[in-house]
């Protein structure tokens, strides 16, 4: 029963997360002013949570700075993949996005000190050939490609340390930790591309509404849980479950905004070759890596 409780709410996490390139168009605030709001808002709502629960914050300046290092791989996670979804469509980022799986399997040997499957590179090989053709018949889908591909490569990462991260640490602590380092990568950047200059672009219509959303629910509760779930299952499978959010995206911005998210019939080709790859790849690894 806590196993089959356990999916469901991490199948609820991902539905969550599906939402957000949905709550990334809605909002009309460039990549770096919408992660800075939002990392504002969620660490708010964190910080009021942890108060509330009268946590008390145990962590060395040794492991606070590890923590701190992957919350600039979570900053600069957010900002490719709003950035991929402001220079395309939500579709052509969540292509690229779904290559987190790929990432996943390469990494995880390496961060956990794994022995490499042979798999992994067929694999990858196949979900090269799926993004070719999307590249190939999408004109102008290049960089919105290439930025869900950088946003699955960072995601990938700072998902499976954190699972080493939970064993040791409170989830609470992870995140909050994690959301200061994202902030003050966003501000540097900001600044460096500013002359040093801080200026956030202002709020239109319902940027504020949806700000909050995305912020409450898809980062803070989405966030903290997913964390929190990793005590439960490998980082690796909740990266396999993570596949389903390109494919939620996809369907809410299509359901949402119509048009401007059907593509070619060869972006839909190339992008089944993907899922097909993500959502196979388990049973393969499962059947023929001994050490799975």
């Amino acid at each position: 029963m806590l196993n089959k409780n356990k999916y469901l709410q991490l199948h609820f996490i991902v539905l969550l997360w599906g939402f957000t390139p949905v709550l990334g168009k809605l909002i009309s605030l460039p990549a770096l002013d919408l992660v800075f709001w939002r990392l504002i808002f969620a660490g708010l709502s964190l910080a009021v949570f942890i108060i509330y629960k009268k946590f008390k914050f145990d962590l060395s300046i040794k492991e606070t700075s590890i923590i701190f290092i992957m919350g600039i791989l979570v900053g600069a996670h957010w900002y490719f993949f709003y950035h991929a979804i402001k220079v395309s469509n939500v579709s052509i980022a969540m292509a690229g996005f779904s290559t987190m799986t790929l990432f996943g399997s390469v990494l995880q040997p390496i961060l956990l000190k794994k022995k490499f499957f042979w798999g992994d590179a067929f694999y990858g090989v196949i979900i090269l050939i799926g993004l070719a053709i999307i590249l190939q018949f999408e004109s102008g889908s290049i960089e919105g490609v290439f930025y869900g591909i950088l946003a699955a490569f960072t995601g990938a990462f700072f998902g499976i340390y954190n699972g080493k991260l939970i064993l040791k640490h409170n989830s609470s602590y992870i995140t909050i930790v994690e959301f200061i380092g994202a902030l003050v990568f966003i501000i540097f950047i900001k600044l460096i591309i500013n002359d040093n200059y801080f200026y956030l672009e202002p709020f239109k219509n319902y940027d504020m509404l949806w700000l909050l959303v995305l912020s409450i629910l898809c980062t803070t509760l989405a966030f903290t849980l997913s964390v929190e779930i990793m005590k439960y299952f490998s980082p690796f499978t909740v990266i396999i479950t993570n596949n389903l959010e390109p494919v939620y995206g996809v369907l809410f911005s299509v359901f949402l905004f119509g048009q401007s998210e059907i593509m070619s019939s060869q972006f839909y080709i190339g992008a089944i070759i993907i899922l097909i790859c993500v959502f196979s790849y388990p049973f393969f690894k499962k059947k023929f890596d001994k050490e799975y």
